[in-house]
């Protein structure tokens, strides 16, 4: 009996014994001897089937550059579920206005292998770069988060060209009307020292010319409109002291300065046939220069006065009125007028609004009388009076005036007051100054940005 129970004991521990080195031997196959840190390559690592899994492409968005208040073109953005469990997105967000996503903002689901596409815009509102980021929340639980960062930078178009041609008459007319009131002496001082300069590029381009010098005098009857001294042209022995002696008319005159009025009678009956004939040529261009200290107080009209003067050519093209007189009044020089000491002499002058608006209206230029290079004054006014042009109006408004480029024959000058060219933004125009200015038959080239047409 007692036989058949040990038997019977020693049958079941040897069970229980197997059944326990079996248990060990399997946690023994669950755990690597020789890298205790690390599983054996049997043990499953993957997650639980029941987890949803995010995927956002692509990882990073740029847009380059966009031009200023135009909307890129969309880049796609796509989120896709790669797990297997339902995906739940509840936010898409960007911190940046200038970027848009095109999400309703109402969450939803994305079941395992669906995806789910949007469209990301950008608009830039300046001319600099913008960074941003776009956050996707999720019910990823290894990755409730994605980040893609998005850049993008606003921009011009690119560069806008014009070009000119410098050309000018063979032949032209120039009538002077000279100041000669109390208050000249000094500014006709000015234009008997540097008148040289004047006289110099019309002898430079072979010009054909008459010149021709009236007061601004309508009181006296010595003036009124008559030439001093004769009717200058090349084929005068001294040209240079002609015109000297024209102008040096003392400052004694009339301190009702009517230069309008002198200029329609001198170029009028009974005159133009009398004592100032032979100056008006059919065949030739014809400009006025002013030279004052104060305002125009002519009887005529503005437009009566711009009407009858171009009226005096076939072509209006023909015709410039051209002033050195006081700065006008603007929004930045509400009393208008200059005063500037040029030496030991003081340059003073009002404000010559009328003279400034007729230079406009027909295609002139104005210089100011108080400026202290008036030999390069002088250089302008006959470039002008032949024609020539030394400021060039720009057809569009540029977005960045430090990346204006101005060529003249294929050579770059650069922004100087000196030998170069400055940007005027009253006119949005571009004068040139010392050797830079065109020469006849010089191509102008002027590149500059400005703002596009989005597409």
């Amino acid at each position: 009996m007692s036989r058949l129970i040990s038997s019977a004991f020693l049958s079941s521990a040897s069970v229980v014994g197997v059944l326990a080195l079996s248990g060990l031997l399997t946690a023994c196959s669950d755990y690597n001897l020789v890298n205790p840190g690390k599983p054996n390559d049997n043990t499953d690592v993957t997650p639980p089937g029941d987890q949803p899994d995010i995927q956002v492409e692509p990882s990073t968005l740029d847009f380059g550059s966009v031009l200023r208040n135009c909307p890129s073109a969309p880049q796609t953005v796509t989120v896709t579920n790669i797990g297997a469990a339902i995906l739940d997105v509840t936010d898409l967000a960007l911190d940046n206005s200038k970027f848009s996503i095109d999400w309703d903002g109402a969450a939803f689901q994305l079941a395992p292998g669906e995806s789910r596409d949007f469209q990301v815009g950008f608009t830039p509102d300046a001319y600099m770069a913008y960074t941003t980021d776009l956050l996707v929340d999720s019910s990823d639980p290894d990755q409730p988060q994605v980040t893609v960062p998005a850049q993008g930078a606003g921009d011009e178009t690119a560069l806008f060209e014009e070009g000119f041609t410098q050309e000018f008459y063979s032949s032209v007319d120039v009538l002077w009307v000279v100041d000669n009131s109390g208050s000249m002496d000094q500014e006709l001082n000015q234009v008997q020292l540097n008148f040289e300069s004047f006289i110099e590029q019309f002898v430079a381009l072979g010009l054909d010319y008459h010149l021709a010098v009236i007061t601004t005098d309508m009181d006296s009857p010595a003036f009124q409109g008559r030439f001093q001294g004769g009717v200058i042209s090349p084929d005068d022995a001294d040209p240079v002291s002609e015109f000297l002696a024209a102008t040096n008319q003392g400052a004694s005159g009339s301190g009702d300065e009517r230069s309008m009025d002198a200029i329609q009678t001198a170029l009028t009956e009974h005159l133009l046939s009398g004592g100032n004939a032979g100056f008006l040529r059919d065949d030739a261009a014809l400009a006025t220069i002013v030279l004052s200290d104060e305002n125009d107080s002519s009887r005529i009209m503005d437009g009566s006065f711009q009407s009858w003067l171009q009226g005096l050519k076939a072509d209006s093209a023909q015709v410039s009125f051209n002033a050195i007189v006081g700065d006008p009044t603007s929004s930045t020089r509400w009393l208008g007028g200059c005063s500037n000491w040029v030496g030991s002499e003081l340059l003073q002058a009002d404000a010559g609004d009328r003279y400034v608006d007729m230079a406009n209206a027909t295609g002139g230029i104005w210089r100011s009388i108080c400026y202290e290079n008036y030999d390069e004054t002088l250089a302008h006014i006959s470039l002008s009076s032949a024609g020539m042009v030394t400021t060039y109006q720009l057809s569009q408004m540029p977005t960045n005036f430090g990346l204006i480029q101005v060529y003249v024959n294929d050579v770059q000058y650069y922004y100087s007051l000196t030998d170069g060219w400055m940007y005027n933004s009253d006119d949005n125009s571009i004068t040139f100054h010392g050797s830079a200015l065109p020469g006849p038959g010089d191509r102008v080239v002027i590149q500059y940005p400005i703002d596009g047409e989005c597409n």
